[in-house]
């Protein structure tokens, strides 16, 4: 019967990502994040900011994922609470490329769409009907941002053995901002190779997947970060670059979305080219650039759910 099991297991998956392959959608350029919307946001389909909520095999290519946001648990060392974010960039960053917000509290529609068009995947919202107005803003402040997509910038490997327990690894890499690709094997272009096993990560040290990533922190070394945030643990980077250009994006998971007090440190020395952030005037910017050694470091304005930085190699 185990045997069995496994095996039903082995050809659920192989299907479930067959129907993700084929569903993502020809007419969609490659990179570019489509959002599809219930009832409750069909006025957004009228204002053509989103799509009708597919059916049949279309939608049977989405994923469930929850609704993206922070909690604030008991800190048993101290008398107060830390902030956990619940995020689904390590879903994106595992493969999924269309997800499905089924659930989403009040609030949250506008988190979801900014994290899915970061990560380029397609979504489905399910608004509240009091966010449909605040959700029409952000829709339409990201179709603004719409380009084809970057190569991500990473320097760790994580070999991927598709366990809940990577799951666990993965998702705490993103909270620390530890730009990973998941490979299939150890590659020795990257500063940093994971595989659960090695000597230097023995699989029971994945049990603390916060300490885990410590390890892989103190591995790679701080100098070799892509990306450093001072001022927040609420706050997720994604980067990607073709070594001429990058485009930095900042999603805000604090309980209200706003982020200040942003300091920014990017491997690499690159002029900003465009900045835009929600919840920022136009003429915003930021401040206070600097290029020490070979980094490029810079203060964001305070903004709300997402901010991106367009950057160009410097000459």
């Amino acid at each position: 019967m185990r045997r069995l099991n496994k095996q039903t297991v082995v050809v659920a998956c192989a299907a479930a990502l067959i129907a993700v392959a084929l569903s993502t959608a020809a007419d969609t350029p490659e990179g570019r994040s489509r959002f599809y919307v219930t009832a409750a946001g069909s006025e957004l389909v009228q204002q053509g900011l989103a799509s009708p909520l597919p059916s049949g095999q279309e939608k049977a290519g989405f994923q469930a994922v929850p609704a993206p946001g922070v909690r604030f648990q008991a800190n048993v060392a101290q008398a107060t609470t830390s902030p956990w974010v619940d995020s689904n960039a390590w879903r994106f960053q595992r493969g999924m490329r269309k997800a499905d917000y089924s659930k989403l509290a009040a609030g949250a529609a506008p988190l979801a769409a900014a994290e899915a068009f970061t990560y380029h995947a397609d979504a489905i919202l399910n608004p509240d009907p009091a966010d449909v107005p605040e959700l029409a803003k952000m829709l339409g402040f990201l179709k603004a941002l719409d380009q084809p997509a970057l190569p991500a910038m990473a320097n760790i490997g994580i070999v991927d053995d598709g366990s809940p327990v990577m799951g666990e690894v993965l998702n705490m890499l993103t909270r620390r901002n530890l730009l990973y690709r998941v490979v299939a094997k150890p590659d020795p272009k990257l500063d940093l190779s994971v595989r659960l096993g090695d000597r230097d990560f023995p699989k029971e040290s994945a049990n603390n997947p916060s300490d885990f990533a410590a390890v892989v922190r103190g591995k790679l070394g701080d100098d070799k970060r892509f990306v450093r945030l001072y001022g927040s643990n609420t706050a997720i980077a994604y980067l990607t670059g073709d070594g001429k250009r990058a485009r930095l994006s900042v999603l805000s998971y604090s309980r209200n979305r706003s982020q200040a007090g942003l300091r920014v440190r990017v491997l690499g020395r690159y002029s900003p080219a465009k900045f835009a952030a929600y919840g920022v005037a136009p003429d915003g910017g930021l401040a206070d650039i600097e290029n020490p050694e070979n980094a490029t470091e810079f203060s964001v304005p305070a903004f709300n759910t997402i901010a991106v930085i367009d950057l160009e190699a410097a000459k």
